[in-house]
Order: C-alpha cells, then sequence, then structure tokens
C-alpha cells in the first residue's frame, strides 16, 4: 500500500484559496490535521473544508517584540509533537515552502532526530507573483536577490547592470517580531548603501504581492535618494526592485560569433 509521510510541508501560495496545488491538497484532505502559517484572510475556512482539525500557528506563536527564531523553533516543535501524537499532518506555510521560509528546515531536521519522515510540497512563491507583476524575465540580464539586513551585514555587492530584488525590506536591522510601522530611519542605512552604486535618481520599485484575491498587488516608484519618505511603503511583505541601470557590453566577441554559426554547433553536439 501507500506509504503514508508522517509530515507533509506544503506551500499555500501567495493566495491561498487561488494557488493551492491539487497536489498540495491532497496530502491536506489526507492528513488527521494542517498547522500552518498564513495571515491571509481566507485560509482558514478553505483548509476546515478540507480538514477536521486545523490549527494556525500564526496566531500562537508570534509575539509582539518576540525573536523571530524562537518563534520559528516553537513552531517546528509543535508540528513535530502533533505528528507524534496524531499524525499524518501537514505544515502549510504562505507562499513556497523552502522560499524565505526557515520553520520547514527545522521541522525537516526535528523529524529527523525522532524519527519521522517528511515530504515537501512546492508551492507558488512571491518571487513567482513579483515576476508577472513586474513582467520580470530573469533571463536576458540575469537576476540578483538579496535579503535585505543579509545585504548590509555582508556588504554583498550589487551590480548596477543586473536587476535586484532585495526581499524582507521591512523588517530590517532588526531579529525581532512586530506589527508596529518603520520610521525613516530604518531606512537611512540601507539608502546610503544603495547610493554607492546607483544614482540619487535611480528610479527603485516597492512591490507589494497582495495574499487577498479581491486586493490589488501594489507597487510603488520612487528614487533611492527619496527611499527614508518612503517609509509607509516600504512595510511587511514588501521586495524592492532595483531595475539595471544599463546593459552590459558583450565582452567575449569571438563567442557571439559562434552562436549563429551551423558548423559551431555541429561540432559541440553528438549526432547520437
Amino acid at each position: 500500500g501507500r506509504t503514508v509521510t508522517d509530515i507533509t510541508i506544503v506551500g499555500l501560495g501567495v493566495s491561498c484559496a487561488d494557488h493551492v496545488t491539487p497536489e498540495a491538497e491532497r496530502a491536506i484532505r489526507r492528513c488527521n490535521e494542517v498547522l500552518y502559517v498564513d495571515t491571509g484572510i481566507a485560509t482558514r475556512p478553505w483548509l476546515e473544508e478540507r480538514c477536521s482539525k486545523v490549527t494556525n500557528l500564526y496566531e500562537t506563536c508570534y509575539v509582539d517584540g518576540g525573536y523571530r527564531l524562537e518563534t520559528y523553533h516553537q513552531i517546528a516543535a509543535e508540528v513535530v509533537e502533533a505528528a507524534m501524537d496524531h499524525g499524518p499532518v501537514v505544515f502549510a506555510v504562505q507562499g513556497h515552502p523552502t522560499v524565505f521560509c526557515y520553520p520547514p528546515f527545522l521541522v525537516s531536521q526535528v523529524a529527523e532526530l525522532v524519527g519521522l519522515t517528511v515530504s515537501v510540497q512546492p508551492g507558488i512563491s512571491a518571487m513567482s507573483a513579483l515576476f508577472t507583476e513586474l513582467m520580470l524575465d530573469p533571463a536576458p540580464h540575469g537576476l540578483l536577490m538579496y535579503e535585505a539586513t543579509d545585504m548590509l551585514l555582508r556588504r554583498r555587492p550589487l551590480l548596477p547592470d543586473v536587476p535586484a530584488l532585495i526581499w524582507q525590506v521591512g523588517s530590517l536591522e532588526s531579529h525581532l517580531y512586530t506589527t508596529r510601522g518603520s520610521t525613516s530611519d530604518r531606512f537611512v542605512r540601507f539608502r546610503d548603501y544603495l547610493l554607492q552604486f546607483y544614482s540619487p535618481e535611480h528610479k527603485v520599485k516597492a512591490v507589494y504581492a497582495s495574499p487577498h484575491p479581491l486586493a490589488a498587488s501594489q507597487i510603488r516608484s520612487f528614487a533611492i535618494a527619496d527611499l527614508t519618505r518612503h517609509a509607509r511603503d516600504l512595510e511587511g511583505g514588501v521586495t524592492l526592485y532595483i531595475p539595471a541601470t544599463h546593459q552590459r557590453p558583450v565582452a567575449d566577441v569571438a563567442l557571439l560569433a559562434l552562436l549563429d554559426d551551423p558548423h559551431h554547433l555541429r561540432g559541440i553536439t553528438s549526432r547520437d
């Protein structure tokens, strides 16, 4: 018969009701409890239609002013305890379970220590949503992606000829969780770092992919020099998109000439 996985980790997508995959829905219908972290207003009713026991870990684990890492460990402990007591269970998170989401990794590590089996299923991530909101294709010019605070801590270099996505700008400079809004002071260091690579007039976009089916996503554009004036536009789930300033010229002219050469293609491929 079919092997039952003790814990199935799924992504609910950015907008749960519209983005859940059939694979994830099957896991939810088969489990004894869904433990989830998602702030969408339609998420709980959707889950309760498919599973008799639903637990919102966002409500029980997140505390204003608390350390995020401690919260993540508490979430992992609750998921594993539920699986040991009445598995199989599903741990469901907004978006994709391994894209800017640490608890699934903790759940997998702890589950392995106690002998539980875990499977992970993909979901539609905020990155996927941003690609469509911005009509952004990472193929032609590449794409840089950094977490905002990590970029500052490690002085990660930006390449002006490569578009960049800077994630989690709303939680800059703190490991603590809060629902309080940011002041302009939060973004001074961040703005000054960007100005090491871009002109003050270079336009960026603050993008928020809406998790609510009836609410539109938001894109606000402003110059880097004005970034601190837009503290209210850089909250929560906002990602900063920095367009490229120019296109890097071709450096390998000899290779460029070969790209349309059929003789070159025959030389680098097999007849098998």
